[in-house]
């Protein structure tokens, strides 16, 4: 684990947790509570101890496109919550074929000193993922813990698990994935210098290229958004796409912003982008001037939707 040997001296009653947490959504969020309120009640620190990249990268051998959270966004939400230490474990075959037994006495046992650890309902661990909640019970006594689990958070009668946003992503149903994460969906990154086309015809764009190359983008569509940028934030157009219209050939998504009521000159700039609704799919049109015609309803309804949010 990185960075362990620079807190070993502080951990007090330590209350641990372990996963990949991407997302942070609310369902990680009921057992991270949990967590700080079980620190304070020990007058403990509380720890998580987390991955980057995904497991099934070192087991599967490839770069998956699919994570919800840049890693610094990631640690930046479970500090934000309370958690006081976030330990990055080096995962990799030699962990991956570690047993749950070796895996609980070697790290949350020897290196960490766990008082007390909670874990999600659906949690599992060690070689072939079989260590589990029922595991842990079975050690509690010869190592000196206690082992809590969380349940499950429901929306609308749904469990809520990164692996449903990532679906409703894919769906473009933005609204759906906002509601369980519990915030707006966001890539971070850095606005690249694009063919400018959209300035010719009045609607200059920001061409994003994403911190993490692990990110996943949603369905292909056009979407009202917010742009954070220099501390202050904007309402936007996003088509994430392939530009069928401007660029026939292109076959790689992409992400382009056009900032309502903005007129500087970021590129270079790093940007935070923020998915609120989707407005429509993108589509081929017959014509640069069809597309500008089409781009210019959408700016009307977005200012609708976004008069509509300002006045809720």
């Amino acid at each position: 684990m990185k960075d362990i040997h620079k807190i070993q001296k502080n951990l007090k009653n330590p209350v641990v947790t372990i996963g990949t947490f991407d997302g942070v959504h609310i369902g990680h969020k009921a057992l991270l509570i949990r967590m700080v309120e079980r620190t304070k009640a020990l007058d403990g620190v509380s720890i998580v101890i987390t991955y980057h990249p995904h497991p099934i990268e070192i087991l599967k051998k490839k770069v998956y496109p699919f994570l919800l959270t840049e890693k610094i966004k990631k640690e930046q939400f479970l500090k934000a919550i309370g958690i006081d230490y976030v330990l990055w474990l080096d995962f990799d075959m030699n962990l991956a074929h570690l047993t749950p037994e070796e895996f609980v006495r070697d790290y949350l046992y020897k290196q960490i000193g766990a008082k007390e650890i909670i874990i999600g309902y659906d949690w599992h661990f060690g070689k072939n993922r079989s260590g589990d909640f029922h595991l842990l019970k079975k050690m509690e006594q010869e190592l000196g813990f206690h082992v809590e689990i969380v349940d499950e958070v429901l929306v609308d009668d749904e469990i809520v698990s990164s692996t449903v946003i990532r679906k409703y992503l894919n769906e473009g149903n933005i609204q759906r994935a906002n509601k369980m994460l519990g915030r707006n969906y966001c890539i971070m990154g850095t606005v690249e210098k694009g063919s400018q086309v959209g300035r010719e015809f009045g609607y200059p764009t920001c061409n994003l290229k994403p911190l993490e190359i692990r990110k996943l983008y949603p369905a292909i569509g056009v979407y009202l958004t917010q742009i954070k940028y220099a501390h202050e934030m904007f309402w936007g157009l996003t088509n994430v796409g392939t530009r069928p219209t401007i660029d026939k050939n292109n076959r790689q998504k992409n992400v382009e912003t056009h900032i309502l009521d903005f007129s500087e000159h970021i590129y270079e700039q790093e940007i935070e982008l923020f998915f609120i609704q989707k407005i429509r799919d993108e589509v081929e049109f017959e014509s640069i001037e069809a597309l500008v015609e089409q781009i210019r309803k959408d700016e009307i309804y977005a200012r609708n939707i976004i008069e509509e949010l300002n006045n809720e």
